[in-house]
């Protein structure tokens, strides 16, 4: 009997907190509102952020390394209005269109990448810069594209489905699955830990630091421009402010699953279960009539609790 309460007492509650607090906020919902629970409200939660756990990839792997990335949001919606831009008014085939949409936002990655690199420079204000640059080039192509609905061949890729599944939900499965692997087993993935842990010690043992960044950055951007092209599939037309505080939102998620802003801690799993409460929690706030304009304070709220505790957590850590 002692020997269980010892092992009781040595479980880190901690590592499994996201999955407790998302079962508390299900059961919850689901006892105050009958209609949480039913399969199509459950089976959209999970649509929406198959499209939004491409952006919290990324942003997982960068905070994993201690660096940010704030400009995902304004390529998400940059490069969904921008293909179909390409579409429409260039009459583009659609998989070119796509292709060369990605082509751009891996350059954007890259020039985020290589600022950071090259001269060193904060992540956290270099891609502030490029966050608003984009945000001012996708509203100038919302503008131009304002009320076209995009062809037919563009909106049929988020319906997409596969055993009646839309695929990418089984797209995010698979993912999460397989970077969770990679991160847990395969040295080349470890080493994005040991950047975040102590980034002297990562490059006296070998690791080429400035390159695994400078990747990670290419990948976050067309992961985020993959998502918006998803998302402008799924809605059919350019939507006004679309994307907008995605970047914080993706930072609460990662956050709440355990990554820390002092870099050497993530999970992609744990990073999904965060965005899955977000999406729950908002989803609550519409139970419940709450007025949609509330939902960018809850979010700033959790994002608040978020990092004060990642601070408190880590702050010895980052001191010594």
């Amino acid at each position: 009997m002692s020997d269980k309460n010892n092992k009781i007492r040595n479980v880190n509650f901690g590592q499994y907190s996201i999955f407790i607090v998302n079962i508390i906020a299900f059961i919850f919902l689901s006892l105050l509102r009958e209609n949480f629970f039913r399969y199509t409200n459950i089976y959209s939660i999970i649509f929406g952020i198959s499209m939004e756990f491409l952006l919290v990839i990324g942003m997982t792997l960068l905070l994993i390394m201690g660096e940010i990335d704030l400009s995902i949001g304004s390529v998400f919606a940059f490069s969904g209005i921008f293909a179909g831009f390409l579409m429409m008014k260039l009459d583009m085939p659609t998989w070119a269109g796509i292709l060369l949409c990605l082509c751009v936002t891996a350059a954007i990655g890259y020039i985020n990448g290589f600022l950071v690199v090259r001269f060193r420079a904060n992540s956290l204000m270099i891609t502030i810069g490029t966050m608003i640059f984009f945000r001012g080039i996708a509203d100038a192509f919302i503008n131009l594209m304002r009320g076209v609905t995009y062809p037919s061949g563009y909106r049929a890729i988020a319906n997409f489905r596969i055993g009646g599944i839309n695929f990418t939900i089984i797209l995010m499965v698979l993912l999460m699955i397989i970077l969770e692997f990679l991160l847990l087993n395969h040295t080349a993935f470890k080493k994005f830990y040991y950047i975040g842990q102590n980034i002297r010690s990562a490059k006296l043992y070998g690791i080429k630091v400035e390159k695994i960044k400078h990747t990670v950055f290419i990948l976050t951007s067309v992961t985020a421009g993959l998502a918006g092209i998803f998302a402008a599939s799924r809605s059919g037309q350019t939507v006004y402010n679309t994307g907008q505080g995605l970047e914080f939102k993706m930072i609460t998620a990662a956050i709440l699953g355990g990554a820390s802003l002092f870099g050497g801690k993530g999970s992609i799993v744990k990073s999904f279960f965060g965005l899955l409460l977000l999406a729950v929690i908002l989803n609550g706030l519409i139970m419940f009539n709450i007025d949609p304009v509330w939902t960018d304070v809850v979010i700033g709220i959790v994002l608040i609790f978020a990092i004060v505790l990642d601070t408190r957590i880590n702050r010895e850590q980052f001191e010594y």
